[in-house]
């Protein structure tokens, strides 16, 4: 392995952790560089604006950190690292990996101290995790260092935007974590690697199977239809079906005692893997083919930065009544921007005893299929860090736009960042005003049509991501009876406001308007006042909880974060938690904290 490769990944791990250390455990002391270095007597040179102290009160310790980029939206880009050293009395350059083990050990004493039995320190587990994140990342950037136009293409197609996420998640300390998934078995199942592979088939009595479609044909057929076209002499009795499997869960499977049990009854035959290829999306565990009309979504057997990944049977049914209930309300029609990649249809195998059993497979639509999967692309892929010396996706596409249209970079990003706003922004607050219904829209979750180098469209997938106002349910359920077997989908607005501040604006928006700033296209502070001033037009002509909700962004101090590290640190796997919560916590409202910087300004200016 090249060093390099493991110097962008060691950087790459460092950007996510002190973001997230500075987030959620301590924001920091922060000097402009020019003074800090004036009064600490520094002889290495800064480029950096600001520096932040951080103090380690358990360990008697002190760092600093170099600010190159300070965002008032997203991510901070860090420089030089130090310690001070008090035995000579001055700062010292910090080796970066030993630095984050030393933050870690300080959450550990910290949490010791404060007695904390709920949420306890899980120190080991987060080295552990971070470590392995670190060394994979650096072998996918190996494996990726002369692919830039798959990385970056803005006329890429929907899989290669889907494997172009080397870094991943921009806010999480383990984005690369893995746990389950074997260093051989990477090749195949990392979507970062590019790897494609057959699906494992097992044929099972009917009698064990259930099964839901919202469409003309049963699951059981469309599978059948699917298997056929590349085995069209397979052949399967009416008295048993097949159900596809990622080939790391049909190992897990095949281990199990009551799997093995029924395949010696001969109520369940193992048939390996069959059929076409299929590649995974960034998510690991839904597979696509750009020939069929389906994708899969499979419970893998591997830790995915904060948790196992498991379909639960109430997220199958979930998914198939809220494609019902989408189609009911006509909302697309309304704002056909926006639109739902929904699960219309599951099937499992039942055994007794087992709320799941671990054959739960969610077939996804695919409107990506043939001539319709290029210029595609979900929005963490357009605002991920590029590799050194290359530009991130968004800037490229920006760049093009500019240069075909004949026109200013920033007045061309502008245009975009409206279009985008568009799509993917004012929808979603509407669906909440008008429907009650919130989405967990963080930029994964979120894919934008980028065919003509504009946002033409918004696509939302994710069916453990829907929240139902409880204000809505009695006109909800009057319009789809069967959401009354579906209570876990309705929730208190108190909660869905918390939720969706997160994955819309902090998630989301914020990490566009970051990177537009990072990159230099257009000003965060211009986005932002921008942004605010369409949430004030926007809050004026809505009447229900969206017009709270826009009340909320832009009058509160503080916004909910979910806080990853700490999520992390205490060891909570998120989808099985009560109300599969995460560790949340509280960070600045850039739109509040603009708006009092102004006033201040304004006042200066009267007063002269």
């Amino acid at each position: 392995m090249h060093h390099s490769a493991k110097q962008i990944a060691e950087n790459a791990t460092f950007q996510a952790f002190i973001n997230s250390y500075l987030r959620e455990v301590d924001s920091g002391h922060w000097m402009e560089s020019g003074e800090w270095i004036q009064e600490q007597q520094l002889s290495t040179p800064l480029s950096g604006e600001s520096v932040a102290e951080i103090e380690l009160s358990g360990q008697s310790a002190k760092f600093a950190v170099e600010v190159l980029y300070r965002s008032r939206t997203g991510r901070h880009v860090i420089g030089h690292a130090f310690k001070y050293c008090s035995h000579r009395r001055e700062w010292i350059q910090q080796d970066r990996l030993p630095m984050l083990i030393i933050l870690i050990h300080e959450m550990h004493l910290v949490a010791k101290a404060n007695g904390c039995h709920e949420l306890a320190s899980h120190f080991d587990e987060l080295v552990l995790r971070m470590i392995e994140s670190y060394q994979t990342m650096a072998v996918y950037i190996e494996a990726r260092m002369n692919d830039e136009d798959s990385l970056y293409s803005e006329d890429c197609s929907f899989i290669e935007a889907e494997q172009s996420l080397l870094f991943g998640h921009w806010l999480h300390p383990t984005p690369k974590s893995r746990q389950g998934m074997a260093g051989w078995q990477q090749p195949s199942y990392a979507p970062e690697l590019k790897g494609q592979f057959q699906l494992h088939y097992f044929q099972v009595d009917r009698e064990m199977v259930e099964e839901t479609s919202n469409g003309q044909e049963t699951a059981s057929k469309f599978i059948l239809q699917s298997i056929k076209k590349s085995l069209p002499h397979l052949m399967v009795s009416e008295q048993e079906c097949l159900i596809p499997m990622h080939p790391l869960q049909a190992q897990w499977l095949l281990q199990q005692d009551y799997v093995r049990e029924a395949i010696k009854k001969g109520l369940l035959k193992d048939l390996g893997q069959l059929g076409a290829n299929y590649s995974a999306t960034s998510s690991i565990r839904t597979v696509y083919n750009p020939e069929e009309e389906w994708m899969y979504k499979f419970s893998v057997p591997v830790k995915i930065t904060n948790s196992l990944r498991k379909n639960r049977f109430h997220e199958l049914r979930a998914g198939a009544v809220m494609a019902e209930l989408m189609k009911k309300l006509r909302f697309a029609e309304k704002h056909p921007v926006f639109r739902m990649i929904d699960d219309p249809a599951y099937i499992t195998a039942v055994f007794p005893g087992r709320k799941e059993s671990g054959f739960e497979v969610i077939l996804r639509s695919n409107p990506f299929q043939e001539e319709k999967q290029r210029g595609i692309s979900p929005i963490a892929a357009l605002v991920q860090d590029p590799l050194p010396g290359k530009c991130s996706r968004l800037h490229r596409t920006i760049e093009r736009i500019a240069g075909e249209e004949s026109r200013d970079i920033r007045d061309v990003s502008m245009d975009w960042f409206r279009k985008y706003w568009e799509c993917a922004m004012e929808p979603l607050i509407r669906l909440y005003d008008e429907h009650g219904l919130a989405l967990e829209a963080h930029q994964q979750n979120s894919v934008l049509d980028l065919s003509t180098g504009y946002p033409e469209a918004y696509y939302y997938r994710d069916n453990q991501g829907y929240y139902l106002s409880n204000l809505h349910r009695e006109a909800l359920c009057k319009l789809l009876p069967v959401l009354e077997e579906c209570p876990e989908l309705f929730y208190e607005d108190a909660l869905i406001l918390e939720r969706f501040t997160y994955y819309l604006f902090m998630n989301q928006l914020f990490s566009v308007i970051s990177r537009f700033g990072q990159d230099g296209l257009i000003s965060e502070d211009h986005l932002i006042k921008w942004c605010r001033n369409q949430l004030g037009s926007l809050e004026k002509v809505l009447s229900g909880q969206g017009k709270d909700f826009i009340k909320h962004i832009l009058q509160s101090e503080r916004l909910s974060y979910k806080a990853n590290l700490l999520t992390r640190f205490h060891d909570v796997d998120e989808l099985m938690a009560k109300n599969e919560q995460a560790v949340y916590t509280y960070l600045p409202n850039p739109f509040a904290g603009m708006k009092k910087e102004e006033s201040y300004a304004e006042a200066a200016s009267a007063v002269v």
